[in-house]
């Protein structure tokens, strides 16, 4: 199977863009977090972030993580990335992470 240049550019163009569904009032938000097309980062909301930057980056979206949930997200990441696939979907919903 072939693509086209034209193809290509709109793969990679939607890889970069914005993919988190989020509410305006800070109580929920849902983004699929995936591995980067460099394969050495994530996608967060279609920014790319080192791993260990991904309870940051939410954090400055103005989803703070508390407790523990900044070091299991970590660690779940860094072990799909260890298997060499990340697709999490997490969740944020009056503030509780899940994924």
């Amino acid at each position: 199977m072939k693509i086209t240049r034209r193809q290509l550019r709109q793969i990679i163009k939607e890889a970069y863009e914005e993919t988190a569904q989020m509410s305006d009032d800070g109580s929920y938000f849902r983004d699929v977090i995936v591995m980067s097309p460099n394969g050495d980062s994530v996608l967060v909301d279609g920014n790319e972030t080192y791993v260990d930057q991904v309870p940051y980056q939410l954090e400055l979206m103005g989803f703070p993580m508390k407790g523990n949930d900044a070091d299991n997200l970590i660690f779940v990441l860094e072990e799909m990335m260890a298997d060499g696939y990340v697709e999490l979907m997490v969740t944020y919903e009056n503030g509780i992470w899940s994924w």
